[in-house]
């Protein structure tokens, strides 16, 4: 049990990882990268599908975040924190493409970053009955 538990604990914090390092290339990268470009022509399409994209890739980020912290730190400190990390790597990967002469930062993508790490941050807090532990 324990040494499952124990690859279980060392798993989401990597893939917790790996998805913030999806979302920084996407949202930091110019708009000529191939994932990007392909982004915007599928999904980003419209200022709705690029809202939703926003936000569900920062819901995701929100929620392996926390899974990934909850391994070490209780669920108060666990969502507290991971809401923390989302809203700055949100806010900081807005401001960053100010500087990026092919990419707009923009209120509706902050927003929308912002949506994503609420709507899973409030899913958790109230899904699982939340708890002090």
């Amino acid at each position: 049990m324990t040494h499952r538990l124990r690859r279980r604990s060392l798993w989401l914090p990597l893939l917790a990882l790996i998805w913030v390092g999806l979302a920084l290339l996407l949202t930091m990268q110019s708009a000529q990268t191939p994932l990007v470009h392909l982004m915007r022509l599928t999904i980003a399409r419209t200022e709705l599908g690029a809202t939703i994209g926003h936000a569900g890739l920062f819901g995701v980020v929100m929620l392996l975040v926390y899974f990934g912290l909850r391994t070490v730190l209780s669920r108060r400190l666990a969502l507290l924190l991971a809401l923390a990390i989302t809203l700055l790597l949100g806010t900081g990967t807005e401001f960053y493409q100010i500087v990026l002469s092919s990419r707009d930062a923009s209120l509706t993508d902050l927003l929308a970053n912002w949506l994503g790490a609420f709507v899973i941050g409030f899913a958790l807090l109230f899904g699982q009955g939340f708890r002090q532990g």
